[in-house]
């Protein structure tokens, strides 16, 4: 079983992926941590707070983002991975979608791959997430916010990237999927995958919510992002009830306080 299936079946709970980044520009900026004692500091909280796992990024994917090379990525998120590793043996996620990034990710200690690409950025992260039999997030994402269904549209695309990966010898166990909450979708489009998550949900794999104080919820409350802890809040809640297994937040406390909140009221945050 896959590291994500297998902690969410021992927790019972949806998991709580808590936001690292060591980038400069990432669009909510207490998450960005530029040193490698920062970022150690901000993973032992997240530990402390309840997180089952931290998603460490080192290339903002804020909309409008200046890409890095794969050189600088690493520069910046091995040495993390590798201290944090040092001091906790909580799963490590590397979020990026280059292969060579990811295979020294994994390396360092990282033990899933969160790639918002699904494999089509770099076809190599497909072999090196066989190989490494690691755990592997799958995303959509596109650049226009066009769809003349975009549940079906996003759905469709999650199943044909699922089949890609499985036909190169990836276990489907280790295999996550995310809707890509705010990636070429605008806010019908964002609310309508969350009204209808179950249609991800139903097909068998662990499908993972990152609203984490996203433009969308914005747009609904009317807050900046400074504010809109409130709103990332109801989503995930709305998306623990519906059988999401992963939330990807950058307030780990908050959130898993609301997660063991719904448990103790009834059984709705361990639907499959």
């Amino acid at each position: 079983m896959g590291l994500i299936s297998s902690l969410r079946e021992k927790n019972k709970m949806p998991l709580v992926m808590g936001i690292l980044n060591v980038t400069p520009d990432s669009f909510y900026a207490p998450s960005r941590k530029e040193s490698v004692s920062s970022a150690l500091e901000a993973a032992l909280a997240m530990e402390q707070n309840g997180a089952d796992i931290i998603d460490i990024g080192a290339e903002s994917t804020r909309p409008g983002f200046a890409p890095v090379s794969a050189e600088e990525e690493m520069e910046r998120i091995i040495p993390v991975i590798e201290e944090i590793c040092k001091h906790t043996s909580i799963p490590i996620s590397a979020d990026t979608r280059k292969g060579s990034v990811a295979k020294a990710a994994l390396d360092a200690g990282a033990r899933i791959v969160n790639d918002i690409s699904a494999g089509t950025y770099d076809f190599s992260i497909i072999e090196i997430v066989k190989n490494y039999k690691c755990d592997i997030i799958l995303m959509h994402s596109q650049e226009k916010a066009q769809y003349s269904d975009v549940v079906s549209e996003v759905r469709d695309y999650l199943v044909s990237r699922v089949e890609t990966f499985k036909k190169a010898g990836v276990q489907a166990d280790k295999i996550t999927l995310d809707p890509g909450l705010g990636f070429g979708k605008d806010t019908e489009h964002n609310l309508d995958l969350m009204r209808q998550m179950e249609q991800l949900s139903v097909l068998g794999y662990p499908v993972l919510i990152g609203c984490s104080r996203k433009r969308f919820v914005g747009a609904v409350t009317g807050s900046d992002v400074e504010d809109r802890l409130a709103g990332t809040l109801a989503v995930n809640a709305f998306a623990a009830a519906r059988g999401a297994a992963v939330l990807r937040v950058h307030d780990v406390r908050e959130t898993s306080d609301m997660v063991k909140m719904l448990f103790a009221l009834g059984d709705i945050a361990v639907r499959r």
